[in-house]
């Protein structure tokens, strides 16, 4: 098949870049004649072999959003004026490639949901089925975070979205189950409105590395229990309830390593909290973006991954995919959105109740009390999952998604 994905914000911090390669990349191998359209994005960064696909960077690769989002704590409406402008021109040039070679779907990634409507209608003449990624079911005031500004938006957004879907748009994806019954309440679609459930890749990791190696890799000099808070710092991630939990632990042989981007937070508020809780000393900071390169080193230098997530984060699966599931890591989650769901159902740790820090306390607790079998089991049974969602696994869905879309 000939395919075209979307991608608008390739180079932005996060998964964006290595999910999107890696998928097309899958897909590619399956045989398919792959266009990736997008702003800017560094292939190499996650693949060593051959390109399968062909990129295409709008206005020559001058469309980076990194200038936006490392100012955003300072400058946020500066970040939303270019976090819209890039999804509309990467958007409007995708579907204009539809006028001049023939695609038979097109996969939007990450692409805001108005400007996909919008565009999507302006050119559906040209375009084939589209497919957009819906990757949060928080379309309501309720289940959006922000203002009220912001949720009044997203209840527009959600409007001129629904209205898309069965029409120019004819299908979306989504991470996991725990999504499908409150999208379909939420954007009020019929029972025979196509939703394809195609979970985040995984267990692609590489050559392993011993704890002690990549913590010596790191400049890590403790030898006992290291906890992962990785990723980008956002306020739905619960940070501030993890740093009450850890204040609240008993002295061990323990220490927290949060690594990742200071969005919603600048350091000195990080640092604050350490002192609020006392945790100077107990607390290693890495506040920077982590290279592609050394992300492995952050896992393989833990003995567990952390996702003290808020009650109102519904995203899905995405970290726990690409990070405990990749690198084979227990998990201490809270029971929020299909992450919960995975943790239960596979057996990947242990849960808490959400915003809850002498709930997330006690999980700690048990997890550093609990003998290295245990922890092994876990860890083995995260292994196997990210295995069984492994990319080739993803573009074996995609397929058959795309292929069902093109039945009369």
């Amino acid at each position: 098949m000939r395919i075209l994905v979307v991608q608008p914000t390739g180079d932005r911090m996060g998964h964006y870049g290595v999910y999107t390669v890696k998928l097309c990349q899958a897909l590619g191998k399956l045989g398919h004649s792959l266009t990736l359209c997008t702003n800017k994005i560094y292939p190499d960064r996650y693949i060593s072999e051959p390109l399968t696909f062909t990129v295409h960077e709008v206005d020559g690769g001058r469309l980076s959003f990194d200038r936006y989002e490392r100012r955003r704590s300072e400058l946020e409406l500066y970040y939303w004026w270019g976090h819209f402008k890039t999804n509309f021109r990467v958007a409007r040039e995708a579907l204009r490639l539809c006028r001049i070679q023939r695609f038979d779907a097109v996969y939007m990634s990450d692409v805001e949901f108005l400007t996909a409507a919008l565009v999507a209608r302006r050119y559906r003449k040209f375009a084939p089925p589209i497919v957009s990624e819906v990757s949060a079911a928080n379309f309501t005031f309720d289940t959006y975070s922000g203002s009220w500004a912001k949720k009044l938006y997203k209840v527009c957004q959600r409007e001129i979205f629904r209205r898309s879907l069965g029409r120019e748009i004819r299908a979306i994806s989504i991470l996991g189950e725990w999504h499908r019954e409150r999208l379909k309440r939420q954007l009020r679609l019929p029972d025979d409105f196509t939703i394809a459930v195609i979970p985040d890749g995984g267990g692609d990791a590489g050559t392993p590395l011993g704890r002690s190696e990549a913590r010596d890799k790191l400049g890590i000099v403790h030898t006992g229990t290291i906890l992962l808070l990785f990723g980008m710092l956002r306020r739905d991630k619960g940070i501030e309830g993890l740093f009450e939990a850890a204040g609240r632990l008993a002295k061990g042989d323990w220490r927290l390593l949060i690594a990742g981007f200071p969005m919603d937070y600048t350091v000195g508020e990080i640092h604050e909290l350490a002192t609020k809780y006392r945790l100077q000393n107990r607390v290693i900071l890495r506040l920077e973006y982590v290279s592609d390169e050394d992300v492995p080193l952050y896992y393989y230098a833990s003995d567990a991954v952390v996702f003290p997530y808020a009650s109102f984060y519904t995203g899905g699966s995405g970290p726990l995919m690409k990070g405990a599931c990749t690198f084979g890591r227990p998990v201490i989650a809270s029971d929020v959105s299909e992450l919960g769901r995975l943790v239960r159902e596979s057996g990947l740790g242990l849960l808490s109740k959400p915003e809850d820090p002498e709930s997330l306390a006690e999980s700690i607790r048990e997890f550093l009390a609990m003998p290295e079998e245990r922890r092994a089991a876990m860890a083995q049974r995260a292994l196997a999952l990210g295995r069984t969602n492994s990319w080739g696994a993803m573009a074996e869905r995609f397929t058959q998604l795309f292929e069902e879309l093109q039945r009369p």
